[in-house]
């Protein structure tokens, strides 16, 4: 009998890592803060609300700069730098976020132009 392994699929990794208490199942809704962000819109900026700080958005507008880029700007990078390749990774990995995180702007009537502007 020849046996072949079989790479287990991602819900079988994620159920077993939460089993053996590797991982918080709470885990899984920050990560979807990546994948699905929560937006706020805020006097005309949409703003990534885990990125929000009423602080640093009121030092951002006393300073005269522009909050939704810099509340927005997130750092891939970070997720790969141990890794070989990590700037191909990174980017592929941003890339890939764009039309997801634009559908979710849609679906909540933010336009893409209010947030590039």
């Amino acid at each position: 009998m020849n046996y072949q392994y079989e790479e287990p699929n991602v819900y079988d990794i994620v159920y077993n890592l939460i089993l053996n208490k590797v991982i918080s199942p709470e885990l899984l809704f920050n990560i979807l803060e990546i994948f699905w962000p929560t937006f706020i819109e805020k006097d005309g900026y949409v703003l990534l609300k885990e990125q929000f700080s009423k602080k640093y958005y009121n030092r951002l507008i006393d300073e005269d700069s522009n909050p939704e880029y810099w509340i927005n700007l997130v750092s891939i990078d970070q997720f790969f730098s141990e890794m070989d390749e990590w700037e191909e990774k990174s980017s592929r990995f941003a890339k890939a976020l764009v039309p997801i995180w634009e559908a979710k702007l849609k679906k909540k009537r933010f336009s893409r132009e209010k947030i590039y502007s």
